[in-house]
């Protein structure tokens, strides 16, 4: 289980679900930034480095499928441009289209800059329809899954700052990780953001420590890491035992792009 590798004729999925909700114009971790601005941030960075890890040459690969889908105002897809209203795009077509370009600094070293492609830009307006983004999620994936069987089974990562003003979702969560492959079961993840600067969880294997009904219900939405997560996470030197599960509470803005990369790790990218 989990352990198919990723290549052309068996790509992995990727579904991000943004909350875009007023809230999400707060400061973020106690820091300049709106939670959105790093939300967004954290996300474009994240596509940028699945492209160069799909890159063989001049050519990219279509590894991975990916799609990003908003809860705010509305619930829907958000890449914009000539992606607009798609759900599941061909990393080679995302690459391929971007909204615009953008200066960002190097991670560990602000002083040099790099082009980063935008895809998503911040937003934050209206409520948080956590429980239809996530059963929308479950229509678009359960399509993918049922016409790539045999490939690594769909991620879901999930992101929001507050409670769902919906209802609750994590009946829905639960039907979404039933979505399988051959390999294993759809794996969600989650992280919850906040305006505090506090100590982050990070990968907690009991809801016991967390501060609030919220982040108790985001912690029980959430997969256990992989094995071979789980060594990566261990190799980065972060803190996970037995039972891990992906969710992160009250991350910063290293945390946040930290959380993306090891939650997005597959066992093997082939060169195929």
């Amino acid at each position: 289980m989990y352990s198919q590798p990723i290549d052309r004729h068996h790509p992995g999925c990727i579904l991000f679900l943004v909350d875009q909700s007023a809230s999400m114009q707060d400061r973020f971790a106690g820091g300049l930034q709106s939670k959105a601005t790093a939300l967004s941030l954290a996300v474009n960075r994240l596509i940028r480095n699945l492209v160069l890890q799909c890159q063989r040459g001049e050519e990219v690969r279509d590894y991975y499928h990916l799609g990003l889908v908003g809860y705010g105002k509305s619930v829907g897809p958000v890449f914009g441009g000539d992606l607009a209203g798609q759900q599941l795009v061909p990393i080679s077509v995302i690459a391929d289209y971007p909204l615009r370009m953008a200066t960002d600094s190097l991670p560990g070293n602000p002083e040099v800059s790099v082009d980063l492609p935008v895809w998503i830009d911040p937003v934050a307006d209206g409520g948080t329809p956590m429980t239809a983004a996530v059963n929308l999620a479950g229509s678009i994936i359960v399509e993918w899954a049922n016409s790539h069987l045999d490939s690594f089974p769909p991620i879901v990562v999930n992101i929001s700052d507050g409670e769902a003003t919906d209802g609750d979702p994590r009946s829905i969560a639960a039907q979404l990780r039933e979505i399988r492959t051959t390999d294993g079961t759809l794996l969600l993840f989650n992280v919850n953001l906040s305006d505090q600067a506090l100590t982050p969880i990070e990968y907690p294997n009991s809801p016991v420590g967390l501060p609030n009904p919220y982040a108790i219900g985001l912690f029980e939405m959430s997969s256990e890491l992989t094995p071979y997560m789980m060594a990566v996470a261990r190799g980065m030197d972060l803190p996970v035992e037995s039972g891990a599960r992906g969710f992160v509470f009250n991350a910063d803005a290293a945390k946040l792009s930290e959380f993306l990369d090891v939650g997005t790790r597959v066992s093997q990218v082939a060169d195929r």
